[in-house]
């Protein structure tokens, strides 16, 4: 099972993992590089959540209606596609080992930044404007 984690750390974007080492490098132990790891999604988090209600003001009530169920699938695509990239076992989670919320975190946390993103150039161009270009 190890070994699946560990490649699904190396499928990770380089980025992803060399941010997340940079500033968590100092961490004494794996508890502590999870929670810092788990620290930056909360961040990157925040931000998407944030730039969520900007766009949700900028629309109608149909584009707010279908932002809510693109980031519903949204949602449940970055959690499958971590799942994925690190190898976790939803049927076993036991065995998944230490490591395995942090490779979950890294995952989810590059995920949600690009999302972010994405709602920014939603922002500049929101309900379909196809004559905008972000």
């Amino acid at each position: 099972m190890l070994r699946i984690l560990l490649l699904g750390a190396l499928l990770l974007p380089a980025t992803a993992m060399a941010e997340a080492t940079k500033s968590c490098a100092d961490a004494p132990n794996q508890m502590e590089a999870n929670a810092c790891v788990a620290d930056q999604f909360t961040q990157a988090d925040a931000e998407l959540n944030r730039l969520y209600g900007v766009l949700r003001a900028k629309l109608d009530a149909t584009g707010r209606r279908n932002l809510v169920a693109a980031e519903r699938a949204w949602v449940t695509f970055r959690d499958l596609e971590c799942n994925l990239r690190t190898g976790y076992d939803t049927q076993n989670p036991d065995q998944n080992g230490s490591i395995a919320p942090m490779l979950t975190s890294m995952c989810q946390t590059e995920l949600t930044r690009q999302r972010s993103t994405d709602l920014r150039a939603q922002i500049k161009c929101p309900g379909g404007d196809l004559s905008c270009t972000p």
